[in-house]
């Protein structure tokens, strides 16, 4: 296998013997100076189809996490028939360092209600439990019983294999939000971005939760309403949104619309 580019120690992103991009994780791999050959036999484990935008932020995640997003994956694929796109390991590392750096800076945002995301997901739960048990366990930390359904939420929006953008008329309903967030907040949008492909993300199961009437409601009233007054721009733009779509979304969800956009304005980086 040719490791064509290191991104830490022992994860590299390499080609194997039929020209096909992989990202391979083996311990010590990212040593040596890229192009050069490394042994099958110090591959530890391969993940293929890897979107382009999730390399640009392995740099930053600490490969315990990395290790760690990995051990949830497997455990998530056992569950359920290896439902889940292996680009959820990556996005899942991202979402663990942001939990860890919240607990550790004191900051303070409300989760979804575990036993409502237990009613609405409740294979999916188990993935959630299992994760934080070994997030506080080989981090020393005690995120709450809340940040289960969290991660359980996060491969539900993230993580499963259907979930693409090829629908013509569910394309043409993302370029137009992409359209009205560019437009109003005055930006351009790196459509190759990590920040875009959550948006996207996020999107996508929005309008599925909001077709089969599954909302979800916490207590993030005070925290909504705080940025809603901090942030007016995006608070429109969120409105915006939610006319072209002709529906009428909760607090909850007008949120995450908020952060996700923010995200994409290099607002507020540690909100998940």
């Amino acid at each position: 296998m040719k490791v064509i580019k290191n991104i830490n120690n022992n994860v590299s992103l390499c080609l194997d013997s039929q020209g096909r991009e992989v990202v391979a994780f083996g311990k010590g791999i990212g040593f040596t100076k890229p192009p050069y050959e490394v042994p099958l036999s110090q591959i530890q484990r391969t993940f293929y189809n890897i979107d382009e935008s999730y390399l640009s932020v392995l740099v930053a995640i600490p490969e315990e996490m990395l290790n760690v997003a990995a051990e949830i994956y497997d455990y998530g694929n056992r569950k359920m028939n290896n439902c889940f796109s292996s680009n959820v390991v990556f996005t899942l590392a991202d979402h663990i360092r942001f939990a860890i750096k919240r607990e550790e800076e004191n900051i303070s945002i409300k989760l979804p209600l575990f036993y409502e995301v237990q009613n609405l997901y409740p294979e999916e739960i188990e993935i959630g439990i299992y994760a934080l048990k070994l997030i506080n366990e080989r981090f020393n930390v005690h995120l709450p019983k809340e940040e289960a359904a969290s991660i359980t939420l996060h491969f539900v929006g993230y993580g499963l294999h259907n979930g693409s953008y090829s629908g013509k008329d569910e394309k043409i309903i993302m370029d137009q939000c992409t359209e009205i967030v560019e437009q109003m907040m005055e930006i351009h949008i790196d459509k190759k971005s990590f920040n875009y492909s959550r948006f996207l993300t996020h999107l996508h199961y929005l309008l599925d939760r909001v077709k089969h009437n599954k909302t979800i409601n916490t207590e993030n009233g005070k925290v909504y309403e705080e940025l809603k007054k901090q942030y007016p721009k995006t608070y429109e733009c969120v409105k915006r949104i939610e006319a072209f779509l002709t529906i009428e979304l909760n607090d909850e969800e007008r949120l995450y619309l908020i952060l996700h956009i923010n995200r994409l304005c290099s607002y507020e980086d540690y909100f998940q």
